[in-house]
């Protein structure tokens, strides 16, 4: 790679002169130092393609196939954690999975470092039991738990572990305090993967509120970084999600998580094994589908492939797992109710980055977060569930997972579609030599990925909506995305997928 040309350096000087204006810069525990001239691999894009999502936007639709080639029981729309968690709840039929890109997982994709399997998205799991667990022990996977001392926070200068501990510390006076206020609140609150509808009126009014209303009065410091943990789960701060979001949120910082060697990414491998194994359906990759249409006793779908080529399928009913806002356009026919409750949700976008380091250089927690002014939100390290394992050796080097998030209607989107790699490669690394000790003297390779339309930011009034959502969603079409049943995570996908899949079989899912 050539130096850094000057606007790299000028970008380098300005974030250089924010972190020593807050005190971000310099400490008894990283030593922050000039970013040196490029001498790391950064990798092709991988994450999302936008040009036939952006076609199917603007209603610039090829020619559809005339008649169905085939018919099958059940089409499903989307090859990721719900596509494929909906697929194998049906597997004992005949089901025909069509996914846009070359290879299943969705936002659970991953790739290898060194031996290091990690995520291309999200990283961990925020439960074992219910859904999730039950999947996880048919498909023979046991994550490693990681205990509430996952997090790790940089507060005035250096790194703070956990959530308690000293109680000089401002940083976990302020945990006090917040855990505090919450737990009447968590007492009350209906199970996250299933939170609707909404039975009471304290609910429903912290579900109309945000939650920065419920941290008046916190050192801003302390909100700044409730910003970027929010920002990272939901794409929106503090003030932009609602009070009962960001309660859910907090209660994770007391709660264990759990993560696979490789991250999410492991589930959906070992669901497409186990797919490919069970002998009935058909997944097809390289697939876009651009049109369903419902007749009486039927769902036709139309469908293009990498060749060109259109064709037509018809089946009982259809599951349709991409982000609601799509789902409305991919089906042009829908009741005006059930359109508008599809194409309200605003969706942040995400560059996930993982840094390839032939050296372990930090030895933190397996999440660590840093508020403004850097602009990611935070870190996780990829080989952490090797070392839980005892699996880890020297050798493998380490993986740094970071996460930056852009809210809806941000220049994020833009700046994903531009794909100037070498740019946001050097604004990531200009920070990250200021938290990580020897970050780049070790730095290897870079990959990216974008994802435009990643989460649905769960504003105020957010459950309320999805509470209507789910009253219509019950047709032939059913929806079932992660945001059409909960909060945005790897469970709500698996709970989304296990109702539709009830729905299609005429089971009440309440039932299951």
């Amino acid at each position: 790679m050539s130096a850094l040309d000057s606007s790299s350096r000028r970008d380098f000087l300005k974030t250089l002169a924010f972190l020593f204006a807050t005190g971000l810069a310099g400490s008894s525990i990283v030593d922050c130092q000039a970013a040196q001239p490029n001498n790391y691999k950064i990798a092709p894009w991988l994450g999302d393609d936008f040009a036939n999502g952006h076609k199917l936007r603007n209603g610039d639709l090829p020619t559809l196939a005339k008649t169905p080639e085939k018919t099958v029981d059940f089409v499903i729309v989307g090859g990721g954690m719900a596509g494929l968690s909906a697929a194998y709840f049906l597997k004992d039929h005949n089901v025909l999975l069509l996914e846009q890109y070359g290879e299943l997982g969705g936002q659970s994709r991953g790739r290898s470092y060194r031996g290091i399997d990690f995520s291309l998205g999200a990283a961990y799991m925020g439960s074992k039991e219910g859904v999730a667990g039950s999947l996880f022990s048919e498909l023979g996977l046991n994550p490693v738990e990681i205990p509430p001392t996952k997090n790790s926070w940089y507060w005035e200068k250096k790194w703070f572990p956990g959530i308690s501990g000293d109680s000089q510390a401002k940083l976990y006076q302020q945990f006090d305090r917040l855990f505090s206020e919450a737990k009447p609140i968590w007492n009350i609150l209906p199970p996250w993967q299933d939170p609707v509808p909404l039975e009471s009126s304290d609910l429903k009014k912290l579900d109309s509120t945000n939650f920065a209303s419920y941290l008046q009065g916190f050192d801003p410091q302390f909100i700044s970084l409730m910003d970027k943990f929010c920002l990272s789960a939901y794409c929106g701060s503090v003030s932009s999600v609602s009070a009962l979001a960001g309660f859910y949120l907090a209660h994770d910082l007391v709660s264990p998580s759990y993560v696979f060697k490789g991250g999410n990414p492991a589930v959906t491998k070992a669901l497409a094994l186990a797919l490919e194994s069970s002998g009935k359906g058909r997944r097809l990759t390289n697939t876009f589908v651009w049109n369903l249409t419902a007749g009486d006793k039927y769902v036709d779908v139309d469908y293009g492939t990498s060749d060109g080529t259109m064709h037509r399928v018809r089946c009982r009913q259809a599951i349709v797992t991409a982000p609601p806002m799509v789902a409305g356009r991919i089906v042009p026919d829908l009741d005006d109710q059930l359109k508008a409750a599809l194409l309200w949700p605003k969706y942040g976008s995400y560059l996930v980055s993982n840094f390839c380091l032939r050296k372990k250089t930090f030895d933190g927690s397996y999440d660590n977060w840093a508020g403004s002014p850097l602009t990611f939100a935070d870190f996780t390290i990829a080989e952490t569930p090797y070392q839980a394992l005892g699996q880890y050796k020297p050798e493998m080097g380490s993986v740094l997972t970071v996460y930056q998030p852009y809210p809806p209607s941000s220049s994020g989107r833009a700046t994903l579609m531009a794909g100037n790699r070498e740019e946001l490669a050097s604004q990531l690394v200009n920070q990250l030599v200021c938290l990580v000790p020897q970050f780049q003297d070790n730095l290897e390779e870079v990959v990216f990925s974008r994802w435009g339309h990643a989460i649905a930011v769960p504003v105020p009034t957010f459950f309320a909506k999805l509470s209507k959502l789910k009253a219509l969603n019950n047709g032939p079409i059913v929806f079932a995305h992660n945001s059409t049943q909960g909060l945005p995570s790897a469970e709500s996908a698996m709970m989304a997928a296990r109702r539709a899949a009830s729905l299609v079989l005429g089971i009440n899912p309440k039932q299951r």
